[in-house]
Parts: structure tokens; sequence; C-alpha cells
């Protein structure tokens, strides 16, 4: 980020919560948070992986378990947080469950896939929305993120991922709920919809051929980085996003713009 931007995006004095913080997205948008000023809270399923995470980012980060399908572990994890920085000014719901290899259409997606789903995109950031809301309201207000996906926004030509995309699709009306119900209040919600983004994770599963396609697809001369995911995060979580909220902000090169021919 420019000398520009950092001026803009201020998170310091901010307390803020990341789930699957561990890797990928979630712990870029960590790292970028502590680098504005922000302490942040990284709560993943992997204990070890959100540890050593937060020991990168610094700043009095906090690595923790959390398993946001378990309500009894949501509830322990907003404890930690109010216990460790007595507020939290920002939330960012990242975890995500994706079972790429049997999410398939509706006649081929087995139900326990499904179920597993939906347990944690969605009911899974009930939970963690349910939790962390009482204590931002206390705080007097904050901003939430929630990442969902474009799939959420249109389904892939092959049909394929059918719990996947509508978990997201679900999550957008979460976000937008939230938005209604307490913005008066001070919380501004809003849904991510990135693209492809080019993690690391990203990189090792996807072909050369299925990376070409993608980049041939998106109105950018390259795909997406984890920081073009990061900085509007950020943004959202700062002053400078006070009058944002009730959207679903799409991070994905103009993929859905135009239609292929």
């Amino acid at each position: 980020m420019n000398a520009a931007g950092a001026s803009l995006i201020d998170l310091s004095g901010k307390v803020i919560l990341v789930t699957g913080g561990g890797n990928g997205l979630g712990a870029d948008m960590a790292s970028q948070f502590s680098r504005l000023g922000a302490r942040v809270i990284l709560a993943d399923i992997a204990q070890e992986m959100a540890e050593a995470t937060a020991a990168k980012v610094g700043n009095g980060a906090l690595g923790v378990y959390c398993d946001i399908a378990n309500a009894e572990s949501v509830a322990q994890l907003a404890d930690t947080a109010r216990n460790a920085f007595g507020r939290i000014d920002a939330l960012v719901n990242n975890a995500a469950h994706a079972d790429l290899g049997a999410d398939l259409d509706l006649l081929g997606t087995d139900p326990e896939v499904w179920s597993r789903t939906v347990d944690v995109n969605l009911t899974g950031t009930m939970h963690v929305s349910r939790a962390i809301v009482p204590i931002m309201l206390e705080g007097g207000g904050g901003s939430i993120a929630t990442i969902v996906s474009r799939a959420g926004i249109a389904p892939p030509r092959s049909a394929r991922r059918l719990a996947y995309s509508t978990t997201k699709a679900g999550l957008i009306m979460l976000a937008r709920h939230m938005a209604v119900a307490y913005g008066k209040q001070g919380i501004r919600s809003n849904a991510i919809a990135p693209g492809t983004i080019e993690t690391e994770r990203m990189l090792r599963e996807l072909s050369e051929e299925r990376l070409t396609q993608s980049r041939a697809n998106v109105l950018t001369p390259a795909l997406g980085k984890p920081e073009d995911v990061s900085h509007m995060v950020a943004y959202l979580a700062s002053d400078a996003g006070r009058f944002i909220t009730g959207q679903t902000i799409q991070i994905d090169g103009g993929i859905l713009t135009g239609l292929h021919e």
C-alpha cells in the first residue's frame, strides 16, 4: 500500500477478529490490519497454525482455537476476546468449508457434504456474528465484513459446488440482515465477494490450464492478489468506510460484468 493509502486507512487502537485467520486470505488480512495499527485475534480450527501466524503478525496478535460450527467453541472465543482486549471493533467472517471433490450438482451432492458445508459456512458464521455483535454494541458499534464469493452471486456453468454456492448466497443475506438490524446502533455490515485470488493454495491446486482460463475471463490484466481483498476489508474497518453498509462488494476483476461469447 502506498503512503496515500496508508494515511487514508488508519486502524490504530482497533481490535479486529478474523475467523479462519491461520492461513490464506485470513492470514493476509490479519497482517494488513496489524501493519495499519490494529490488534488482531486470529481464530482457526487449526490452533497451532493460528498461533504461528499470530506470532508473525505481531503487535500483540492472539491466535486461538475455534470451531465455528460449534456454538460452545464460539462462546469460548467471544469470552477470550472480551477478556484479552475488552472490545471488538471489527469482525471478519472468513472461515469456510469447501469440499471441492464431492460438492457437485443437485443430484450428485451427498447430503452429508451439504450438511457439513451449511453447518460451517452458514450456521457457523451465524454463531460467530451472534456472539460478537453484543460485544461490538457495548463498544458503540463497528464493522462486520463477511467473506462470500462470486459463486454466491452466480453459480459456475458446470453447476458444481451446489452447497458452497448456496451457503455463500445465504451469507450475503445474513450480512444485509445485520446491516438493517444494527445500523442505527453503529454497526456496519457488508459482504465481500472475491473472484479468483492468487493465494498460495490456489496456485498450488489449480492446473496451469485453469489459471490461464481464469486470467482470460477477467477484465483486468491479471488475477487478484490477497492484498486486493485485505485492502478493501481494512478500508471498511476504518473510519474512512463509515458510510458503507449493506453492500455486496465484488473483488473479482469484473468477471461477472460481461457474458462470455
